[in-house]
């Protein structure tokens, strides 16, 4: 049994070598993003917000075909699964729809403007679990549900 367990570890090992090899050209942005996430920094919540609110604005603008959305968006990955091993050494050192009426395009305004804040809150999350806020407002949450469970009980008796 020790044998087997050996060699899942060896295994493991092995695969998280080749895992680090791969991402070893995005490891300055990882960690980069990770402070931003984090937010290190003050202002880094409101630069977030900034930058997808001039995405969407500029998706909005542009107003593209699903189709035109789509390949833009797998040509940007691509490009920067190209670039950023690139260029990444360079900048952070070498240390390590379419509209057919009114009507289509409110819906449409109306999905991004939903969509926006879900992006907006998957990448505020980490930052407002760090600062504790995630745990007191789920906090006060129990809290009011537990008060309403008792009072239930109480009229149920």
């Amino acid at each position: 049994m020790a044998e087997g367990d050996n060699r899942s570890t060896n295994l493991l090992a092995a695969e998280t070598a080749g895992l680090e090899e791969q991402l070893q050209g995005w490891g300055e942005v990882i960690l980069v993003t990770d402070k931003i996430l984090r937010w290190e920094k003050t202002w880094f919540p409101a630069a977030m917000l900034s930058v997808v609110s001039v995405i969407f604005l500029l998706i909005y603008y542009v107003d593209p075909s699903v189709l035109s959305g789509v390949s833009c968006f797998i040509m940007l990955f691509c490009l920067a699964d190209y670039l950023v091993p690139a260029l990444a050494p360079r900048i952070f050192g070498s240390t390590k729809w379419y509209e057919t009426n009114l009507e289509q395009k409110k819906n449409y305004n109306l999905f991004l403007f939903h969509f926006f804040f879900k992006v907006c809150f998957v990448l505020l999350f980490p930052g407002l679990n760090k600062h504790g806020v995630i745990s007191k407002y789920a906090g006060m949450a129990k809290r009011e549900v537990n008060k309403l469970l008792k009072h239930k009980e109480k009229k149920n008796e």
